[in-house]
C-alpha cells in the first residue's frame, strides 16, 4: 500500500508537539502544587506542628525534586523534633542542588557544631564567614565548636563579638557561662546563666547549667527545682542524668536509680549515667559494683566530671589506698576540689 511518508511525519512532528505541552504543563501544575505545599509547610511550622510541617515539605519535595529550600525547611523542621539525623541529611542535600545555598550552610555547621563532626562545621563556617559577618548567632555557633575543642580564650572572644551585635543574645551569655564555669569560675559563670534566664526564662540549657553550679556548692535541692525547670522545657538526657545526680545527693536513692536505669536501657554506653550508678552503687557500700560502673564510664569518657573523685572513694573504701590517690590526682590536675581535697586528707 502506497504511503504518504510528508503526512506521515507530520502527523509524528504535531503529535511530539502535543506531548511536549501536555509534559509542560504537568511540571507547571507540579510547580504550583510544590509551591502551594511549601506555604503550608511553613504555616505549620510557624504554629509549631513541626510534624504537619514535614509532611508538607515532603509533598513539596515528591513534586519537586530539586527543591533545595523544601528540603532546608523540612531539616529545620526534623531539628525541632530532635531527629538529627535527618535533619543534616536534608541540609546535605539542600546543599548538593544549590551549592550558594548560604542559610542551608549555616543550618548544617550550626547543627554540626554540636556533633563530633566539629572540622566540617568550623570548615563551613569559614566559606560563609563574609556573609555572617554581623550575625551575633554566627559567632555563637563559631563558639560551640570552640569550646567543644576546649579553646576557651577563642571561644571568650568569639561571645564577645556576639554580644556587640546583640547585648540581649541569651545564647551567647549562656556559652559565656559554660566557658566560665569549665575554667572554674562558677561565681562569674552563674552571673552569666542567671542573665540568660532573665532575657529568656525558656532557656533550659541556662537552667541546666546554673542547676550544675548549684551542684558545685552542694545545694542540691536548689539544682533540683533549676534542672525540674530545664526537663519542663525539654527532655534531655543530659538533664536527667542531672537530676539523678542530685536526687543520689538529697538521699532519694530509689529516685535517682529509676532515672539512670531508664537512661541506660535507651544507652547502654551513657557514661554519665554509668557514673551515676556507679555512685548509687558507692552509696549503697556495694564498692565492687561501683567500681564495675565507674571504670566502664571512665572508658567511654574520661571527661565525665568527678569521675575520678568518685573512682578515688570506690577504690579507697576498697582498701586500695594507692589507687584512689592515683585518682584524686587525676581529679586535682582537672581542678576537681572534691578530689584536691580528699589527696590533703589522705595521700600524704
Amino acid at each position: 500500500m502506497y504511503k504518504n511518508n510528508n503526512t506521515f511525519n507530520t502527523l509524528i512532528k504535531i503529535f511530539t508537539f502535543l506531548t511536549f505541552i501536555v509534559s509542560a504543563s504537568s511540571c507547571s501544575r507540579n510547580k504550583k502544587d510544590s509551591e502551594l505545599f511549601f506555604i503550608q509547610g511553613n504555616v505549620a511550622y510557624k504554629k509549631g506542628d513541626y510534624n504537619k510541617a514535614i509532611e508538607y515539605f515532603t509533598e513539596a519535595i515528591e513534586k519537586t525534586p530539586e527543591f533545595a529550600d523544601a528540603y532546608n525547611n523540612r531539616g529545620t523542621a526534623r531539628l525541632a523534633l530532635e531527629d538529627t539525623d535527618g535533619a543534616i541529611a536534608d541540609f546535605e542535600k539542600a546543599i548538593s542542588l544549590d551549592s550558594d545555598f548560604i542559610l542551608a550552610k549555616y543550618n548544617l555547621a550550626e547543627i554540626l557544631s554540636n556533633t563530633d563532626r566539629l572540622d566540617e562545621s568550623f570548615s563551613l563556617l569559614n566559606t560563609i564567614q563574609k556573609n555572617y559577618k554581623d550575625s551575633s548567632f554566627y559567632f555563637v555557633t563559631l563558639s560551640n565548636i570552640l569550646i567543644l575543642k576546649n579553646k576557651f580564650p577563642e571561644a571568650t572572644q568569639a561571645l564577645q563579638k556576639a554580644l556587640v551585635l546583640d547585648k540581649n543574645n541569651d545564647k551567647a551569655l549562656t556559652n559565656l557561662g559554660v566557658v566560665k564555669y569549665q575554667e572554674q569560675n562558677f561565681k562569674e559563670a552563674k552571673m552569666y546563666f542567671e542573665k540568660a534566664i532573665t532575657l529568656n526564662p525558656k532557656q533550659d540549657y541556662a537552667l541546666n547549667n546554673l542547676s550544675m553550679v548549684y551542684a558545685q556548692e552542694d545545694n542540691y535541692n536548689k539544682a533540683l527545682e533549676l534542672v525540674d525547670q530545664a526537663l519542663a522545657l525539654k527532655k534531655s538526657p543530659l538533664y536527667e542524668n542531672n537530676k539523678a545526680y542530685y536526687l543520689l545527693n538529697t538521699n532519694e536513692l530509689a529516685n535517682g536509680k529509676d532515672i539512670i536505669l531508664k537512661l541506660l536501657e535507651k544507652n547502654p554506653n551513657n557514661a554519665w549515667a554509668l557514673r551515676n550508678m556507679g555512685v548509687y552503687e558507692l552509696l549503697n557500700k556495694n564498692f565492687p559494683k561501683a567500681l564495675e560502673n565507674l571504670t566502664k564510664a571512665d572508658q567511654l569518657d574520661p571527661t565525665v566530671e568527678l569521675l575520678n573523685y568518685y573512682l578515688g572513694l570506690s577504690y579507697y573504701n576498697s582498701g586500695n589506698a594507692i589507687k584512689a590517690c592515683e585518682h584524686w590526682r587525676i581529679g586535682q590536675k582537672l581542678n576537681e576540689e572534691k578530689s584536691a581535697k580528699k589527696l590533703t586528707e589522705i595521700c600524704k
